[in-house]
């Protein structure tokens, strides 16, 4: 046998094999997972958790009167909380053949590394799904209370959901960068920590506020739905790019570069960022504009209804609660006497909308022979305006000048405890509050009264209603007047007046 030295013999290079079934394998792995993600004890726990808080009665009067616009916002943080959940747990499912030193046989399987991570991805939707089921429930128990008024935006509903879908992703993500099962709990304190520096920075561009995952506007009071401004479109946009994007770049680690994974990693990316750009744009001129309106001249954008002597004027959305007001001034013009039961009064609502929602600033006090009302309603809410009334009636203007310490004073806070459906124990629960037991909280100027005059009060309450809403309706004209001193107020409804003290001289009175 001869052989030829340096010959080499060529070899044909293999062809490519086509592993048929893959993309029907990778659905029934996605299957799977959904449901296994579905049963984590980690997502039934925050999910049971999350529909509680839900559920839950809060007790509270003003939930009776929900604004739509800002109940569509209220759903999103219980989504994020749902998200992070979610997030660690199929991070857990990722790592799952890690833990158990299983990966050495996936190399024999129909699914490559990628299709596995496609699979994972897909596998997070069921759970997305219910987390949107959730948000249409919350929002429509809402909606459908006789005392809802506004319009909810369908983005800010749908950013919900997206804040599960997200941080989905980035566990998955995790999965295949990191093999580690401490890294997700770790992104989910980071998670929550870049949200609340973001909302503690809301003096910051707008643009950088809308990289958070959520964007809280919290306010003092609730606005009307074409004054918010909030690029609730271009947030949803931005969660839902910045979603695909890190799910690309999964598979894209995961041996995944195929032209179409690639495409769809460049384009989410260019959505990423047209976002955020469009975010910092908010809100607009038109906007802005109408917040200006709406502050320094409501008259211009209201529509007014008349009830007897008084007049209401409020935003579109609002007049719904017409009534509710009504029966409230009603009822303080009926403790009242003449002429005070048919002076006419305007009844205006009232925002301080320049700031948007996120604003704090102070109501300016209504002109005279007007009295405010505000875009919140229900429980201390009723007190406020009842006080608002009574010193329209009282006083006629809403300026501060200081403490009442007078006639007027007991007067005023009297009819409006007596007006408001458990208007004592709300009254006591307002001075806890505020750690000033003589204090209403009226919506644009409070009503403060000091010491001695909130002892007279206490002390007509203590009496048989009727009794002393006869001496009021006899002795209107003296008890209205500026100069009555807290004394013959207390001579007049039948009550004594304690001593003034040296804590009563400190205030500055009206």
């Amino acid at each position: 046998m001869t052989a030829v030295a340096g010959t080499r013999v060529a070899v044909p290079a293999p062809k490519p094999v086509r592993v048929r079934g893959g993309r029907r394998a990778m659905l029934a792995l996605a299957r799977v997972e959904a449901r296994r993600l579905l049963l984590h004890p980690l997502v039934v726990v925050a999910s049971v958790a999350y529909l509680a808080l839900v559920l839950w009665p809060s007790g509270e009067s003003e939930d009776a009167y929900p604004v739509l616009q800002d109940i569509d916002r209220e759903t999103q943080m219980g989504q994020l909380l749902l998200g992070l959940a979610v997030m660690i747990a199929v991070n857990l499912a990722v790592l799952r053949s890690h833990r158990r030193g299983t990966d050495a046989y996936f190399g024999v399987l129909v699914l490559s590394p990628w299709r596995r991570t496609v699979a994972h991805v897909l596998s997070v939707l069921p759970t997305v799904l219910v987390g949107a089921l959730i948000v249409v429930g919350q929002f429509t128990a809402a909606a459908l209370k006789p005392g809802a008024v506004g319009h909810a935006s369908v983005f800010e509903l749908a950013a919900g959901p997206l804040l599960i879908l997200l941080p989905a992703a980035v566990g998955v993500l995790l999965g295949r960068v990191v093999r580690s099962a401490f890294v997700a709990p770790l992104a989910s304190v980071a998670f929550l920590a870049v949200t609340v520096v973001f909302v503690a920075g809301s003096g910051s561009a707008a643009w950088l506020r809308g990289m958070a995952l959520v964007v809280f506007d919290e306010g003092a009071r609730p606005l009307p739905s074409d004054l918010l401004g909030r690029p609730a479109g271009w947030h949803a946009l931005y969660l839902l790019a910045l979603a695909v994007l890190v799910a690309a770049g999964a598979v894209l680690v995961s041996g995944g570069r195929t032209r179409a994974v690639r495409a769809t990693a460049l384009g989410a990316l260019g959505a990423v960022v047209t976002a955020v750009v469009l975010q910092g744009t908010a809100p607009s001129d038109a906007v802005r504009e109408a917040r200006e309106v709406a502050t320094r001249d409501p008259a211009k954008v209201q529509d007014c209804e008349r009830h007897g002597a008084t007049t209401y004027c409020a935003f579109l959305e609002f007049t719904p609660w017409t009534d509710e007001w009504a029966r409230v001034t009603d009822k303080v013009r009926s403790l009242a006497g003449d002429p005070a039961t048919t002076r006419p009064l305007t009844v205006r609502q009232k925002v301080a909308a320049l700031d948007g929602p996120s604003g704090t600033t102070a109501i300016s006090p209504a002109a005279p022979g007007e009295s405010t009302v505000t875009t919140a309603w229900g429980g201390e809410r009723e007190l406020e305006f009842a006080a608002s009334v009574a010193r329209g009636l009282v006083v006629g203007d809403e300026r501060y000048r200081g403490a009442y310490c007078d006639a007027r004073g007991v007067l005023m806070v009297w009819l409006a405890v007596r007006a408001t459906r458990d208007g004592e124990a709300m009254f006591e629960k307002t001075g806890e509050g505020f750690n000033s037991p003589g204090v209403i909280q009226a919506p644009a100027t409070a009503i403060a009264l000091r010491g001695r005059e909130l002892a007279v009060l206490q002390r007509l309450l203590a009496e048989p209603q009727g009794e002393v809403e006869r001496r009021v309706k006899a002795s209107w004209k003296e008890l209205s007047a500026p100069g009555t001193t807290t004394d013959r107020a207390a001579a007049l409804l039948g009550v004594t007046a304690p001593a003034e003290t040296a804590d009563d001289r400190e205030y500055q009175c009206a």
